[in-house]
């Protein structure tokens, strides 16, 4: 596919063109906004370099706790995914850092309009917002979002377990808070061009530095172009990542960190399972066509994504220990097109049914923070509190089009251009969210011991419209999320954490009847043990967890086009995982998980009660090595791989459908002549190993990627 975006370079010039030889740094607060959790005022040299500029482990998370505490001291298994390991492994999309944590497994991704994904065998609702995601410690899930752009991302945090008492409506799974890159008080600039097989072209451009010096900037912006291996299937983004930080006074700062992402990308709905036996006895064969086949028409236009993100927090330090923050957060979404998809597979043959659709999708979401946070001591007892409160107003418009094409289409010989069908409205509806929420946290610390609680109410208004049916479905509901847990901190490097905590999220669409349903509610229990080094450069986490979630919603199976839910559902998941990331030697960097987890339906009106749970495996493992050579006048030059193993999985709610185990490997080594200049190579599934990623049904399952080669070169200044 040609790119139809040509980004200007203007706006990079000109903010170049204040480049001063010299420029100094002024002192500003720190902003917790960016991860720190820290609203202290202190002097600030962005170019320090800190304990874990070149380890994959990262020992302080946003997420967490939304305060200033060590990972260590928290009671939950959080694994963060920083900037080097995302640099050392060319991830260009949020997803590429799913293979690296435990828990983590891939789901329905929409035809690859969008990321979807489950943490220990939940996920959200794979029809409307996925599972949830944070932006700085926004929601970002709702509506219908684009592949996440890594080119302004600082580092990616799993928070595993129920996050609902500081963040309100998820899943008992867990929660990915994505860090943005914020602005550096100190001139730096940054081009990278990546190069890759199925004519795959990128260019991003990272520029930072002070203004004034009380106003810095920084700009991120990425374009890329790339056709895929399936056949017919491309797809052009533009993504701008503007911010700013404006130090307003000694203690006060003012944050804005704006995003801008236009993407058109093929709609795609991969391969499909041939039923070798009957409609009683079913035996469902993979591999029947070749992975690259396209069974859309290379006609239809691309699907057309814009996503607007606009965010601004005040960070206030009233003294050292006392801070206030007042954030509020925009976004507005899109996404508009015509695509011919996969129905269904005539039993026991090859002619594939299709049908052709129109989509119109566009909401808009705001989000108002307010917390404040400070420190105290009763008794001998530390107390670290954060209180807070937290509205937002969300509304989704969604129409869609649909009718079946006349003519079957032979899979083993498509012939494509076939007469398009006259297409009729499905639905025609539009949701509305409005909530208000109150949370307290408190941690308190005596001696080895650290105990955290916490308690947040949320209340909410839905309201559902469907204009096509003249229905109007509308519900207030209300959910108190408890969070307890307590650490133990035997040693330096040692801490062995329990907690329980509970869940809520509004579950969007309706029954048959047009019926709303009340939200799902989960609880966790986990038990875990951390290490961390000394140097902070190498950790790991153990953890055991139990968690169950009532009030699942399934498709209802008597509705064949896919429309109405039904509810009451229950579903668990207890494993074991494990995590392990940094530095080993002064060289050698290495991140590895392994997870053991057995999810399952307990309960279901449609589902076959202990069936496994959709694309979860039972076992799953990850291995990344990569080892430093000093070249001296030379350079540096990395090399290194790893393997990743996805157990066998269930393919289709219910059974009957399993996609296969497999083990990938990946290569990857960089040259580094100057500090300035990095040429890199990365190799992935080297040996070109056949496998699926993910499936809905046995007629609609993603294959993974074939061997697959990119080269980049990456300059700074």
């Amino acid at each position: 596919m040609k790119s139809q975006f040509v980004p200007s370079a203007s706006a990079f010039l000109l903010l170049l063109s204040f480049s001063p030889g010299s420029a100094q740094t002024p002192e500003r607060p720190t902003s917790p906004a960016d991860g720190s959790a820290s609203a202290k005022p202190a002097a600030l040299d962005e170019l320090v370099v800190t304990a874990d500029s070149a380890s994959w482990y990262k020992a302080e998370s946003f997420g967490g706790t939304r305060m200033d505490i060590p990972l260590r001291e928290v009671p939950q298994s959080i694994r963060v995914v920083n900037k080097q390991l995302l640099q050392d492994v060319t991830a260009v999309r949020m997803q590429d850092a799913f293979d690296y944590v435990s828990g983590v497994s891939y789901q329905n991704a929409f035809g690859g309009l969008w990321e979807n994904y489950a943490i220990r065998g939940f996920t959200g609702d794979s029809n409307n917002a996925g599972l949830a995601y944070l932006l700085n410690g926004f929601a970002a899930n709702r509506g219908f979002n684009a592949p996440r752009d890594t080119a302004n991302v600082e580092s990616i945090e799993f928070l595993k377990g129920p996050s609902a008492a500081l963040f309100g409506a998820g899943d008992p799974g867990g929660t990915i808070n994505v860090v943005t890159k914020k602005p550096l008080w100190q001139w730096r600039h940054e081009f990278q061009a990546l190069v890759g097989s199925f004519d795959f072209f990128r260019q991003t451009i990272d520029s930072s530095g002070p203004l004034t010096d009380t106003l810095a900037y920084r700009l991120n912006l990425a374009h890329e172009d790339a056709n895929s291996f399936r056949d017919y299937v491309g797809s052009d983004r533009l993504f701008l990542a503007p911010s700013f930080t404006w130090k307003i006074g000694a203690a006060t700062t003012l944050d804005y960190t704006g995003e801008f992402l236009r993407q058109n990308v093929d709609f795609d709905r991969g391969v499909f399972a041939v039923n070798r036996g009957t409609a009683a006895k079913p035996n469902f064969e993979l591999g029947t066509v070749p992975r690259e086949r396209f069974f859309g028409e290379p006609n239809d236009d691309p699907i057309e994504s814009e996503n607007y993100v606009n965010q601004i927090r005040l960070n206030h330090a009233f003294t050292d220990d006392w801070f206030l923050r007042l954030g509020v957060s925009s976004k507005i979404n899109s996404l508009e097109g015509f695509a011919s998809e996969t129905r269904d597979i005539v039993a026991g043959g090859t002619q594939m049914r299709r049908r052709y659709r129109f989509r119109d999708y566009q909401s808009e979401d705001w989000n108002l923070q307010a917390e404040l946070g400070g420190k105290f001591e009763t008794l001998g007892v530390q107390h670290q509190v954060l209180a807070g409160t937290e509205s937002y107003w969300f509304e989704i418009d969604q129409i869609l089009l649909s009718g079946n094409y006349a003519k079957n289409l032979d899979v083993l010989n498509p012939v494509y251009g076939q007469p398009k069908p006259v297409l009729a409205p499905l639905f025609d509806r539009t949701e509305n969210q409005r909530g208000l929420a109150f949370f307290l946290q408190d941690q308190l610390s005596w001696g080895d011991w650290r105990l955290l609680l916490g308690l947040r109410y949320d209340r909410f208004n839905q309201r559902m419209d469907d204009e096509r049916n003249g229905f109007v479905s509308d519900q207030e509901q209300q959910a108190l999320t408890p969070r307890v847990g307590l650490t133990w901190l035997p040693t330096e490097t040692l801490s062995l954490y329990s907690t329980y905590s509970q869940s809520f999220r509004p579950n969007l669409g309706t029954d048959s009847q047009l019926r709303a349903f009340d939200p799902e509610e989960g609880r966790a229990f986990d038990v875990g043990l951390k290490f961390q080094s000394k140097d902070g450069r190498l950790g790991a986490t153990l953890a055991w967890f139990d968690i169950h979630k009532k009030n699942v919603l399934r498709f209802d199976p008597a509705d064949p086009l896919g429309l109405f839910m039904l509810g009451g559902g229950e579903a668990a998941s207890r494993g074991v995982e494990l995590d392990v990331s940094g530095l080993l030697t002064n060289s050698l960097r290495v991140s590895s998980s392994f997870t053991y987890q057995h999810a399952q339906i307990v309960k279901s009106e449609a589902i076959a009660e202990g069936s496994t749970l959709l694309n979860i495996p039972r076992m799953m493992a990850n291995l990344l090595v990569v080892r430093e050579f000093d070249l001296g006048r030379a350079g540096k030059l990395g090399v290194g791989g790893g393997v990743i193993y996805m157990g066998e999985r269930n393919g289709r709610d219910g059974g009957g459908f399993d996609l296969p185990n497999y083990a990938t490997v990946k290569a990857l080594g960089y040259w580094q002549p100057t500090k300035n200049l990095s040429v890199t190579l990365d190799v992935e599934n080297l040996f070109d190993k056949t496998y699926y990623t993910s499936s809905i049904n046995e007629n609609i399952v993603q294959p993974g990627v074939p061997r697959t080669i990119m080269a980049g070169v990456r300059f700074s200044f």
